[in-house]
């Protein structure tokens, strides 16, 4: 069997990476899903969901500093 050097023969394909869903409340007020999934662009400070429901999006923010009194 020759050798496809141009790629253009089916064979393996890397299929899309479906993303995981995750446990976590939608922040929408009328929605009551509990999964979300993670849509962090790259290079963005911080997390962003979307709901699998209502696909509201909302951050939340990891790191920097913290005040205790």
């Amino acid at each position: 069997m020759p050798i496809d050097q141009k790629g253009t023969e089916p064979g393996l394909v890397n299929a899309p990476k479906e993303p995981k869903p995750v446990n976590l409340r939608c922040r929408n007020s009328g929605c009551d899903s509990m999964t979300a999934i993670e849509v962090t662009p790259p290079g963005t400070p911080g997390h962003r969901y979307q709901c699998t429901r209502c696909k509201n999006t909302w951050g939340i923010n990891t790191g920097g500093s913290l005040d205790l009194p």
